[in-house]
């Protein structure tokens, strides 16, 4: 992960929690009053402000090893729409007992407050050493993203690693065909360790058609999910039976169809000059690419930064296809955390942060 990245990171969190805070300190003083004076005063309001602001929090311009970093610091729940759900699960559930909820509440503030410091220490230490660009990407452009090799996808020996390098190289030729683009225009700028992460580098339009079938098989992957929800809650209820089951089933494979037909819709606006041969090479590219993701790996786009108006080489095309790209990005990572708000279960009787 850049440093770069961890530096936006840190101004991400000091902006947005400037607005949170606050209101946490408002809902905080009322919890402890209720917790230790015998006249109560009313959490409703103060609550109802916490939550807003916590859901405006956009969690979108995040990329998935910047809410990872988060979930490091043990913050990721306490922020965005998770945090929303957070807030309310903890004041609503456990009113009974105001000491408990006011120690919980105040607990996930100090959580942040906590995680602000690090992260701001991060940024200061960073600089002080030369990286004092938040925006700076050591790549031959702009447009970058993390290509993560985790669960069924992990790269665990030399053949997955043959496997998933021809796997990849099929997606990238796909999508760079119908980009008018070679492969090898494609640049791999840093590699990590761990689950495996690949860091390539790509022009404008071939990130925009990678990141717009990301978005749409993000989606299909938020289907499925429901799919499976859906399945256990009839399971638990005894009502599953074969007939449903095999119901289900017809469902998922329609929606996998009609998605994969919508992606290529999708590609052919962004390129309507594409043949019908590098269209058939997409489609290949298309499918390998979800069944990486159904295997669990995970594409993380870098939001590119704003161009600057006031700058001397100003260009407003160049400009423009920034703003596109930048909303594209943020609108696949509200798929992808769509995905973990339809999964975030909280243990009921588990008091601390």
């Amino acid at each position: 992960m850049e440093v770069s990245q961890v530096v936006q990171l840190s101004e991400w969190l000091e902006e947005n929690l400037s607005d949170v805070m606050p209101k946490f300190t408002a809902l905080v003083a009322v919890l402890q009053n209720n917790s230790q004076q015998p006249s109560q005063q009313p959490v409703t309001q103060p609550l109802k402000e916490l939550s807003r602001a916590l859901a405006d929090m956009q969690t979108s311009e995040l990329s998935t090893l910047q809410l990872g970093v988060l979930e490091n610091l043990e913050v990721a729940k306490l922020v965005g729409k998770q945090g929303k759900a957070w807030i309310n699960h903890r004041v609503r559930a456990t009113t009974y007992d105001p000491a408990t909820t006011f120690q919980t509440v105040q607990q996930g503030q100090q959580k942040l407050q906590e995680a602000q410091r690090l992260l701001k220490a991060f940024q200061t230490s960073a600089g002080q050493v030369g990286f004092s660009d938040a925006d700076k990407v050591d790549a031959p452009t702009p447009y970058v993203f993390n290509v993560v090799f985790q669960e069924n996808a992990a790269i665990e020996n030399v053949r997955d690693w043959k496997k998933t390098a021809t796997d990849w190289e099929l997606i990238i030729s796909g999508v760079t065909a119908v980009a008018g683009e070679k492969p090898e225009d494609v640049a791999v700028v840093g590699a990590q360790n761990g689950s495996i992460i690949y860091t390539l580098s790509a022009t404008p339009i071939v990130t925009k058609i990678l990141a717009t079938v990301s978005k749409h098989i993000a989606s299909i992957a938020n289907d499925y999910l429901d799919f499976q929800l859906k399945r256990e809650e009839l399971r638990r209820s005894q009502m599953m039976s074969d007939a449903i089951e095999k119901d289900l089933k017809r469902q998922e494979d329609e929606r996998r169809a009609s998605g994969k037909a919508t992606i290529l819709e999708a590609i052919k606006e962004i390129a309507p000059s594409a043949k019908p041969e590098e269209i058939a090479k997409l489609e290949k590219a298309v499918d390998r690419h979800i069944k990486f993701s159904e295997d669990g790996g995970d594409v993380d786009f870098v939001l590119p930064p704003e161009l600057d108006a006031e700058d001397e080489d100003y260009d407003e095309d160049l400009a423009q296809t920034v703003d596109d790209v930048r909303e594209l990005i943020q609108d696949y990572r509200s798929e992808v955390q769509k995905t973990k708000l339809l999964t975030y279960v909280e243990d009921e009787d588990e008091d601390e942060v």
